[in-house]
């Protein structure tokens, strides 16, 4: 079930099974650095460097985890360890979507497949939203957290590329099985592998 390939600056690894990042990493006796090129330096001590961090916060706005972006590019999950600082896990922690407590009575939602282009559309006064860990790993209780929200129309906005695409129609089954009006859109001159902010 655990996919791999190569990418510009690290190898990509993906559970088909769910496993988390740091599940296949102990599993596999590495360290999350070992996966990129040059052992993960970028000229800063020979550490990844956090670039980017998506706080995902339930209803009422509590902060639950954050989607953290490194550079070289990756993504690793942690959560509030409650004495001020971070656990690298997110074992026993409840799911939410990016900007849940945003999307309170919208109507609409536009999902993206990452937060970096929920953020750009919100920029756009687009209400938005998408999963953690990106493809592949939307869940029913997503679903159901967009109904409890009051929206009831849907726009899936898939990255161009396979898994993408894959992903674009498992949200769109699942929000189209509870009841919610659902839209795909290919936005046109999209170069492959490109998403909405490229575009």
């Amino acid at each position: 079930s655990l996919g791999f390939r190569d990418g510009e600056d690290r190898i990509l690894v993906n559970c088909h099974a769910g496993c988390s990042f740091e599940e296949i990493t102990a599993a596999a006796g590495i360290k999350a650095s070992d996966l990129f090129h040059g052992n993960g330096t970028n000229g800063h001590n020979g550490k990844p460097q956090i670039v980017e961090t998506y706080p995902y916060r339930d209803e009422s706005g509590t902060l639950l985890f954050e989607a953290v972006r490194f550079s070289p590019k990756g993504f690793r999950q942690r959560r509030p360890d409650g004495n001020g600082g971070w656990e690298w896990s997110l074992k026993g922690v409840r799911r939410v979507l990016y900007r849940l407590p945003d999307l309170q009575g919208k109507g609409i939602a536009y999902i993206p497949e990452g937060e970096k282009d929920a953020d750009r559309l919100w920029e756009l006064g687009i209400p938005a939203t998408c999963n953690s860990m990106g493809a592949g790993k939307w869940r029913e209780e997503y679903t159901e957290q967009l109904k409890a929200a009051g929206i009831e129309n849907v726009v899936i906005v898939p990255d161009k590329d396979g898994p993408g695409e894959t992903h674009g129609i498992a949200v769109a089954r699942s929000c189209f099985k509870a009841g919610l009006q659902i839209k795909i859109l290919h936005l046109p001159g999209l170069e492959e592998h490109g998403d909405f902010s490229d575009w």
